[in-house]
């Protein structure tokens, strides 16, 4: 397998850019509503004034070179195996759609735990991996992740930059987690279950929804779960065919 470092110098930069301006960057809505380069105030938005003075075409173009930086800088940077001396695999599963129900994921696993134990596997967050570290994850040979490649670099890279092009607030967001009791730290387990809220009770229910409605969207974001759970499982069972061999 590649590596995700291969990839930035294998893959059309142009079109990198592309994918994640259009799957990440800033809509016209935002431009507008949060920026406010018009007349329109609201005392509770922090308006950035340098972006007031642009127009939509200069705001675009601006955001796509400090993508190219981004990339540029990416590139430069050396790979580093992580810590625990595993290897990081990037793979995708669920379904890439046209319309809002756009249902994929990219994930991050250990090969060795794979192979260790392929049901207790657990998905890791990369948030605030170093780049170094981030840039030597492989990326899966799967016939799906490799269809799909741009789409899943795009949003590789859109986690790498959580904290800053240059993870300039890495430090910063790692000691708030901390001063806040949080848990959280790099590579920590994915609870895939946690993205999905089942409301089942009446306290909760959802915005114009009777118990009787809720029920029914509880059903449906429990089948979504469920594919995507069928999904992961098949593209981990193409990985372990081909390290078991």
């Amino acid at each position: 397998m590649k590596t995700v470092k291969d990839y930035l110098f294998e893959l059309n930069t142009t079109e990198l850019v592309d994918t994640i301006f259009e799957e990440y960057g800033a809509r016209l809505f935002d431009l507008y509503y949060f920026n406010n380069p018009t007349g329109y105030h609201d005392e509770h938005i922090q308006y950035d004034e340098a972006v007031r003075e642009l127009t939509v075409f200069e705001y675009a173009q601006a955001e796509r070179k400090e993508l190219y930086d981004y990339i540029r800088y990416l590139q430069k940077i050396e790979i580093k195996e992580s810590p625990n001396m595993k290897t990081g695999v990037i793979y995708a599963f669920g379904d890439f759609e046209k319309d809002c129900f756009d249902r994929w994921q990219v994930r991050l696993l250990f090969l060795e735990d794979l192979l260790a134990d392929p049901e207790k596997c657990k998905n890791r967050c990369f948030e605030t991996v170093p780049f170094e570290e981030i840039l030597d994850f492989r990326v899966a040979y799967n016939k799906f992740t490799q269809k799909n490649i741009y789409k899943v670099i795009a949003y590789v890279l859109h986690i790498a930059s959580y904290s800053g092009f240059r993870q300039e607030f890495r430090e910063s967001i790692l000691e708030t987690i901390k001063e806040d009791g949080g848990n959280y730290e790099p590579y920590m387990p994915i609870d895939e279950w946690s993205r999905y809220s089942f409301c089942d009770n009446p306290a909760h229910i959802g915005h114009n929804e009777t118990k009787e409605s809720q029920q029914k969207l509880n059903d449906v974001w429990k089948a979504i779960y469920e594919y995507e759970m069928f999904t992961m499982k098949r593209e981990r069972e193409i990985l372990l065919k081909a390290y078991r061999r």
